[in-house]
């Protein structure tokens, strides 16, 4: 007999998330996941480990509220649409795909990047974030494009505060747009730009933020750029 998938979101958790998202998702939010199906052959270059864990976690978060649209693309199938959201590696989701705002997530959003997931999906509903007064009206100001990649890890509460901010800051600005990476899912990216201990940012291939930064300090530095 085969034995139940075991359920990635906690059963007791479902029913506070379905409230959650009942009380704040004003406008639907549109999740475009890029990724691969399993395949009973390998093929040296595709491999996709948490492809499968990735898809069972947005499925069970799309089911709980009626205003998220899940869209599966399978990557190596249609580069076009890859292509045009400009991903490059899988798992990759793209959250309020369409909307115009580039906030992606790669690897599997588990640990302290879920409750991240789940703010910024309410953020990008209601169309503003928890960041200061003065930070979303600076952030309009932004007329260059920031490239934010945050490499975080499941485990790391520090990491995660970081993510919120930085994907904050692209729910904010069109032309901020913000990446945030698994660390230990692509070694490619980690050693690429040097990470030893998340949460590191990226800004713009060639400013480095490592830890925690204050909302004011990575709001200098986006406007640094930006401006």
């Amino acid at each position: 007999m085969a034995t139940a998938q075991q359920e990635l979101i906690p059963a007791q958790e479902k029913p506070r998330l379905k409230r959650e998202f009942r009380k704040h998702l004003k406008s639907d939010v549109r999740l475009r996941l890029y990724t691969q199906r399993p395949s009973p052959i390998a093929i040296p270059g595709r491999e996709c480990r948490s492809c499968p864990q990735t898809m069972q976690l947005m499925e069970e978060l799309a089911s709980l509220s009626p205003k998220l649209d899940l869209e599966a693309v399978e990557y190596h199938l249609d580069r076009e649409k890859a292509q045009a959201d400009n991903i490059t590696r899988i798992p990759a989701l793209v959250i309020g795909a369409g909307s115009g705002k580039w906030i992606r997530h790669y690897g599997l959003p588990l640990g302290y990047q879920l409750p991240v997931l789940v703010e910024i999906i309410k953020a990008q509903s209601r169309g503003s974030t928890r960041l200061s007064v003065n930070s979303r009206k600076q952030l309009r100001r932004v007329e260059k494009p920031v490239h934010l990649q945050v490499f975080v890890t499941a485990g790391s509460e520090t990491s995660a505060g970081m993510a919120l901010l930085a994907q904050s800051m692209a729910v904010e600005s069109a032309n901020v747009h913000t990446d945030v990476v698994q660390a230990e899912e692509f070694p490619d990216l980690t050693r690429r730009y040097g990470v030893r201990q998340a949460p590191l940012t990226v800004i713009n291939e060639f400013t480095s933020v490592p830890g925690m930064a204050s909302e004011d300090e990575l709001l200098d530095k986006v406007l640094l750029v930006g401006l």
